[in-house]
Formats: structure tokens, sequence, C-alpha cells
């Protein structure tokens, strides 16, 4: 009788789970901006020389704001495609080629020490780019330069 009524419980809860995900949220750009400004003093202080924030979670990916002071790492995503739009700062973009000396970090998350071979790009204030899955991309900066910008991860079916 007690798994009967926990499986009746979960019968009528999954609708209302499904529900709880606004059909939009609005992220103004005074947050935006202010959280960028956070981040850049924590990636000033971070060994890695980044620092990120999750500002919404949906089943199909997240929303970011991220902040360097430092070039980053190269990356592999298997399932999730990038749009990464720069809030302020300048820095270049690699897309395509390889990660160099790439390990996964988790299911799907393949990072290394570079990417080889792909094709370099400016990467400046008001700058958006899509970064398919399965696609090598490595965020590069030069000395003393900085770079804040929002990060849309978007699970895809590819």
């Amino acid at each position: 009788m007690k798994i009967a009524v926990a499986v009746m419980a979960l019968a009528f809860a999954s609708p209302m789970l499904a529900q709880t995900v606004p059909p939009s949220e609005m992220l103004d750009s005074a947050t935006l901006r202010s959280t960028a400004d956070t981040l850049l003093q924590q990636a000033k202080m971070s060994k890695d020389g980044i620092a990120f924030k999750i500002l919404l979670t949906r089943p199909d990916g997240n929303e970011q704001v991220a902040a360097r002071v430092k070039s980053g790492q190269g990356e592999w995503h298997r399932d999730f495609a990038d749009v990464l739009i720069v809030l302020e700062g300048d820095a270049q973009i690699v897309t395509g080629g390889e990660v160099v000396n790439g390990k996964e970090t988790a299911p799907g998350e393949i990072r290394g020490d570079s990417v080889k071979g792909g094709k370099v790009q400016p990467f400046r204030t008001g700058d958006a780019i899509r970064i398919e899955p399965q696609v090598a991309h490595q965020v590069l900066l030069a000395p003393g330069h900085t770079v804040r910008y929002m990060a849309v991860k978007v699970k895809t079916s590819k």
C-alpha cells in the first residue's frame, strides 16, 4: 500500500515539476555587469585566471557569466553548444582543430593545454559566437588583457 501511495504521489508531482521552469526569465544588463565585475576581481585572485557563476539552469543547459584574466584551456563538449557573448574586454577565440593533451574531465567534456590547428578570431565587446558540440575551442588573452562574457550552454542532439 505504501508503494502505491508513493507511486501516485510521484505521478501527480511530475506535471507540477515540469511546470516549475518559467516560460521566460530576464537577465538585465545591470545584473550581468555587476556579476561580471565581481567575477573579474575573483579571476584576478584565481590560480587559473577565471571565475564564473551560473545564473540560470534549465533541463537543456544553463546561462552563466565568466571573467578571465588569463588564457583558458582547450575545451571540447560532446553534447553542448556554447553561445558566447562578450560583455566587456578583448581576446581571441580559437575554434576547430584539436585539443592538445586532452583529458576527459567529466562525461563528454574534454580539457587540455590548448587548441592546435583551429581558426583564430578576434573576440571583443559586443561579439557573439556559437560553437557547435564536438568543436574544440579556447579563449586566448594577451598579457594584461581581460574579458568578461556570457556563456549559454545548450544541450543538443548532435
